[in-house]
């Protein structure tokens, strides 16, 4: 209700609900009583109008819990989304690709049982179980007693099997993210394997963690069956006490036909909404698991070592280069400088659907001749420029995706007339050669009066610097 906004008006809906639901189910038990005890047409009337009640309201339920579910994973997934666009590299770089992908297209999709079955059986039964007790009590104190007593036996199993299914549940949800981000991992690096020959292996090590999955998956299913199984039997052993007691007692005359009646049909009613949240309870885990997945990551925030803020000051005509280990802000003060009158190129540079030719230019009026000088000085000479990259399975090995975004920098510092040229480790996925290449280009660029900035741990940019500034922590 924190998090998501629809969460609250569903909560509202659902107890309007719940008072229907008891109301229609106590008024058809009523009826049903008074029409084998003294049939008239008007209990028949009755009757059948509370269980038309009944099952309009669980119609009724199942619609506006499901609309809500869609309501509430759009609002986290939105929130989460936020979350992510707002968040720094230090926080993005303690996250798992995988799970936040997950979680933000199908893992979510789990609260729909969560929100349609689990969530509303618990209100009623926190409304309707206690009316039911009620009224059966004030027809007959001993199977109010009876039901009172067994009664406590459906959550006490329900919360030893819950604490199996809930390690195992975790397992299977860690299960899939290890396998989801195995398969990024392969299709990420499916170049390099290939060129290696390990392509194959891949397969075979896929399968076996395929195999894994399902047979936790099973494992969970089969726990819940069994769940099932144990908490049913509870509850028809327990409506069979009160039916024995009952029916003795009718014998020797010491209840009413129409209060056992009344009470041997409301029993069942007693202990179902119990048994369904138990029931509901294994169909609901995985959005427990998902949804506690998501508050965590709303809560988390970067964890290292306050680091001092770093100011770097390019000049005009020089080559600066920044070191120094990882995660004290080289990155974070690279990005302050970006403004309209630099040249970028991130560390890790995204590469587009289209043409590598796309992927440089981009849209708008095409420089043939800058796009020349600006491959040159990225050291592109092994190119077909027509060819296409695909975003997420790109054709092109690091070194290669390295070369291309340096060369999107180059043609922006020509075309637009860019005083700055700002890199994140331009050189740290080339070859020797080709990072003499542009090493060599960078100290052309800044000869030409261009500031330029760079951040390295690379030995031969280093070497040819004009100044160096050297971080720690």
């Amino acid at each position: 209700m924190r998090e998501a906004k629809a969460a609250r008006w569903f909560f509202a809906g659902v107890v309007a609900f719940a008072l229907l639901g008891t109301i229609g189910t106590i008024t058809f038990a009523l009826q049903l009583t008074l029409l084998v005890v003294s049939p008239e047409r008007a209990n028949l009337a009755l009757a059948f109008g509370s269980a038309a009640l009944k099952a309009l309201t669980i119609i009724g339920q199942e619609w506006f819990s499901s609309v809500a579910a869609t309501r509430v994973k759009a609002q986290l997934r939105e929130k989460l989304l936020q979350k992510v666009i707002a968040a720094d590299r230090d926080w993005l770089a303690e996250q798992t690709s995988s799970e936040l992908n997950l979680l933000l297209t199908s893992g979510l999709d789990s609260l729909d049982a969560y929100f349609a079955k689990f969530l509303p059986q618990i209100v009623y039964t926190a409304l309707a179980a206690p009316i039911y007790v009620w009224v059966i009590f004030s027809q007959d104190a001993l199977s109010g007693i009876t039901i009172l007593v067994t009664m406590p036996l459906i959550p006490l199993f329900m919360t030893f099997i819950g604490w199996a299914t809930s390690k195992v549940q975790t397992r299977q949800l860690d299960s899939l993210t290890s396998l989801s981000q195995h398969f990024v991992d392969a299709l990420r690096g499916l170049t390099t394997l290939r060129v290696f020959g390990r392509a194959e292996a891949q397969v075979s090590l896929m399968l076996e963690n395929s195999e894994k999955h399902r047979k936790r998956t099973m494992k969970v299913l089969s726990i819940s069956f069994l769940s099932g199984f144990a908490l049913e039997l509870i509850a028809s052993l327990a409506v069979a006490l009160v039916a024995v007691s009952i029916g003795l007692r009718l014998i020797d005359g010491s209840i009413s036909l129409a209060a056992g009646l009344l009470v041997l049909v409301l029993a069942p009613d007693a202990y179902l909404p119990l048994r369904t949240i138990g029931a509901n309870f294994h169909a609901s885990t995985d959005g427990v698991t998902a949804i506690q997945r998501v508050f965590k990551l709303f809560d988390s925030k970067p964890v290292g070592r306050a680091i001092k803020p770093l100011r770097i000051k390019p000049k005009a005509g020089k080559l600066l280069v920044v070191t120094g280990a990882s995660g004290v802000g080289k990155s974070t003060a690279l990005r302050e400088l970006v403004n309209s009158s630099a040249a970028w190129m991130a560390q890790g540079e995204v590469l587009f659907d289209g043409s590598i030719l796309s992927n440089i230019v981009g849209p708008g009026v095409f420089d043939k001749k800058a796009f020349d000088r600006a491959v040159a000085l990225a050291a592109i000479d092994d190119f077909d420029f027509e060819s296409r990259l695909s975003q997420n399975f790109s054709s092109l090995s690091g070194g290669e995706a390295q070369r291309v975004a340096l060369a999107r920098a180059f043609y922006r510092l020509l075309t637009a007339g860019c005083t700055m040229l700002l890199l994140d480790e331009p050189i740290s996925s080339l070859d020797s050669k080709r990072a003499k290449q542009v090493c060599q280009s960078l100290r052309l660029i800044a000869a030409q009066g261009v500031a330029v900035v760079a951040v390295s741990h690379q030995r031969a940019l280093i070497s040819i610097a004009d100044e160096i500034i050297e971080v720690t922590r």
